[in-house]
């Protein structure tokens, strides 16, 4: 028996009903990735009414087409709503401001180092505008979405976003993000706390296009001097 199978091919192609499922799979304890690889197949594939015709090694050959499902999108995807609570911004967080980005970044940090869900509960308030307690899937949407800002602006802004200091040995990661944070105000004020306000209201795209214009700027000279 021949069995052809459309699936989606991307994360953007997935519906929300689609992005759902997903995050509750991939937060689960209970599947391996190959299992939530032919999980979403059958489902998305439309074979739950075909599974007593299907081979097992059928089955197993449509798994590499899920793969893409087990990495970070290459373009940020968001659920549109949880707990009742709309997303306030796209998924490439455009119109985002850079103080709310920082809020966003030192929390992501805090989650990554400590996997306290109190982190995500504190950015999920600043994406959908709302005090919440994540469930497992909600939670894994709101890291999901960031982690694929933060490759997004990696790629877009090479010069200033390189590995970060801040790691598991620093010790007090807290202190360490706070100085990170100042470090950033100040390059964008260029130490003119009167312009903080204003720099702090920014588009973060806006903020992160000049603090890689001054990255550039650092390295040419460095690059200069050692000439």
């Amino acid at each position: 028996m021949i069995v052809n199978v459309t699936v989606p091919t991307s994360w953007q192609e997935l519906t929300q009903k689609q992005l759902h499922y997903a995050y509750f799979l991939l937060s689960s304890e209970q599947y391996s990735e190959e299992q939530i690889k032919a999980l979403c197949i059958i489902r998305w594939g439309k074979l739950e009414g075909m599974m007593q015709s299907i081979r097992p090694e059928q089955l197993a050959g449509f798994l590499p087409m899920m793969d893409w499902l087990m990495s970070i999108p290459e373009y940020p995807v968001c659920l549109e709503q949880i707990q009742g609570h709309a997303a306030l911004y796209r998924p490439d967080l455009q119109g985002l401001p850079f103080e709310q980005y920082l809020v966003l970044e030192n929390n992501y940090q805090g989650y990554v180092h400590t996997k306290r869900i109190d982190c995500l509960n504190a950015m999920a308030a600043v994406l959908y505008g709302a005090q919440m307690q994540l469930t497992a899937p909600e939670a894994y949407s709101v890291f999901v979405w960031f982690a694929s800002i933060k490759q997004r602006f990696a790629a877009l802004f090479s010069n200033f976003f390189v590995p970060s200091p801040v790691s598991e040995s620093t010790g007090d990661i807290g202190t360490a993000l706070r100085k990170a944070m100042n470090t950033q105000i100040r390059a964008l004020t260029k130490g003119d706390i009167t312009k903080e306000k204003e720099i702090l209201a920014l588009d973060v795209y806006r903020a992160l296009t000049e603090l890689d214009a001054q990255a550039e700027e650092y390295n040419e000279l460095k690059k200069q001097i050692k000439k």
